[in-house]
């Protein structure tokens, strides 16, 4: 392992390969294209490596300078990009369990196309951290310390708003997160307390770092003011929802909620505007919209240009924001530092973020939605004392330099800490293993042993594979497993723990043998694969039973 001076990290790259060109990575990419800005105005001696995928790769040319370049790592129209598209189109027919078990595969393949070619990329330009700003640590080397943020576990409190291969594969990055990463980076309170809980993390491993944005930039930033009179709109007679149209954004409870405002006393002339990428779901709305004959009210003008979103909110009566879940809700402070009121959810990270510069209403109970947009159409004092709230709250959230700060203290950290946790590489969701495995294992005072379970299943093409676990240059055991059979050994581990080199021989390319599309080179199927100490403790690093 080299030798780190973590007052100098020299070479950080940033994992940038899920920014898809637009809005549809919602309030994320703001929040990460800002940060980076400030990291590299923070740290103008260390090198920023982006990695991109190549729709968003000239969309992200704005961030190049003098220590920061961007690298494509992910061509146009291959995998990852077509490939999902036509996995979700076959998945969309199969029953749920077995959804959930082709989306372990699923993942494991889109983790293998998007590494394919790069698989010592770290290594290759000498980088002295991984920093994972959307959570998945896909390009994740042993020795090298990584840094992932985690924004919400949404999955978890509404399975139903996901389908089942979508909440396999974010409990699958989830998990991979707290187990790869040296340090993680929460955006609120809230969202860390759930981490540590479904994580089962020991608390010093995740800080608790606010999303900022700077007031100053967004008051002085561009205005478009055209699209008032493109979309036929009147400042300060309608009322705005700045987001996409996932599920947990309620729209269906706004839509409601507008329809018993107009019969409890809203204006006749109070429009709502409801922006975001276009889509079957905005589709969906605009067709309730027109049941229940609000399509001269309510607007939907789709994904806008930054000059035109901030024209349109400024020029609001106010923004209402009646999301299910958040783990932050930065369009509440974007609103606020604009000088607009502002009336959202009571629930998730919500009132962390909004304090009492909000009206709070339950999300789920359309009449307090409805009295909200009342208050914000028609009471001038109450949101007078709002936008003077709203102006406080925000400041404490427009730092993005104190934000670069904490992150940069953050790597700084996990430079110095390496890596705390017990990892296994080589193993893909799904279990199936490549020509090597490897284990990186913690320092101990107490005696553990490896305990290993693997398979090889009848329809492999081979006869048997032979295992050699070797720790350093010291082998430790030799198993044959024979197909059709599931072997299992235990070893004992040192105190001191190191790296343990798991090679398989010989291996094969299901594509090649009449395996379908399958082009990974595997061995065995993994089972099982847990470190056992001596006080009846297990660590888990694969259990063929408890993958998502």
């Amino acid at each position: 392992m080299k030798s780190r001076d973590t007052r100098r990290l020299r070479t950080i790259m940033v994992d940038l390969t899920p920014v898809l060109p637009g809005g549809e990575n919602g309030g994320a990419k703001v929040f990460v294209l800002e940060l980076l800005r400030r990291l590299a105005e923070r740290a103008p001696q260390t090198q920023f490596v982006l990695l991109t995928q190549a729709s968003a790769h000239e969309e992200l040319a704005a961030l190049d300078g003098a220590n920061v370049r961007r690298l494509m790592v992910l061509d146009s129209g291959g995998p990852p990009a077509l490939g999902a598209r036509i996995f979700s189109r076959i998945l969309a027919h199969l029953p749920d369990r077995l959804r959930r078990v082709a989306a372990r595969l699923g993942y494991s393949l889109l983790t293998q196309s998007k590494r394919s070619g790069s698989r010592s990329l770290l290594r290759d330009l000498n980088v002295d951290l991984l920093f994972c700003p959307f959570t998945a640590p896909t390009y994740f080397e042993l020795n090298i310390p990584t840094v992932c943020i985690i924004y919400d576990l949404q999955y978890k409190t509404y399975p139903q708003f996901f389908a089942p291969e979508d909440v396999a594969h974010r409990g699958r990055t989830f998990k991979e997160a707290v187990r790869r990463s040296t340090a993680l980076a929460a955006i609120s309170d809230y969202s860390r307390d759930v981490a540590i809980a479904e994580g089962k993390l020991d608390p010093a491993k995740i800080k608790t770092i606010h999303l900022h944005i700077s007031q100053h930039s967004l008051r002085n930033a561009p205005r478009d003011e055209s699209i008032l009179g493109r979309l036929q709109l009147v400042a300060e007679r309608y009322l705005i929802y700045p987001a996409n149209f996932w599920k947990h954004k309620n729209h269906e409870m706004l839509l409601t909620a507008f329809g018993i405002a107009r019969r409890n006393g809203l204006a006749d002339d109070i429009r709502l505007v409801c922006t975001g990428a276009p889509g079957a779901r905005q589709q969906w709305l605009q067709k309730a919209v027109r049941g229940l004959g609000l399509q001269n009210h309510i607007l939907f003008p789709g994904y806008l240009a930054n000059a035109e979103l901030l024209a349109l909110i400024t020029n609001s009566a106010g923004v209402v924001f009646p999301s299910l879940y958040e783990g932050f809700g930065l369009p509440v402070i974007e609103a606020m530092a604009t000088g607009v009121p502002v009336a959202c959810s009571n629930v998730t990270s919500l009132p962390e973020v909004a304090g009492d510069a909000a009206i709070l209403f339950d999300p789920r109970v359309p009449e307090q939605i409805a009295q909200a947009m009342i208050s914000l159409a028609h009471d001038k004092k109450l949101t007078a004392r709002l936008i003077q709230a709203g102006d406080a709250r925000a400041e404490r959230f427009s730092d993005s330099r104190l934000m670069a700060e904490q992150f940069w203290e953050l790597f700084q950290s996990a430079a110095e800490l390496g890596h705390r946790s017990n990892v296994l590489v080589g193993v893909d969701p799904d279990g199936w293993a490549g020509p090597i495995a490897t284990l990186q294992i913690v320092p101990s005072t107490q005696a553990r042993t490896l305990d290993l379970e693997v398979a090889l299943p009848t329809a492999a093409p081979i006869q048997a594979v032979m295992l050699r676990v070797a720790h350093e240059q010291d082998q430790k055991a030799e198993i044959t497993v024979m197909r059709g059979e599931n072997s299992s050994f235990s070893i004992p581990l040192p105190l001191a723990g190191g790296c343990f080199n798991i090679h398989a021989s010989p291996s094969f390319v299901p594509a090649l043998t009449g395996g379908g599309n399958d082009n990974r080179e595997l061995s065995v199927r993994f089972v099982r694969c847990d470190v056992a100490s001596a006080d009846g403790q297990r660590d888990t690093l694969f259990a063929e039973s408890s993958s998502p």
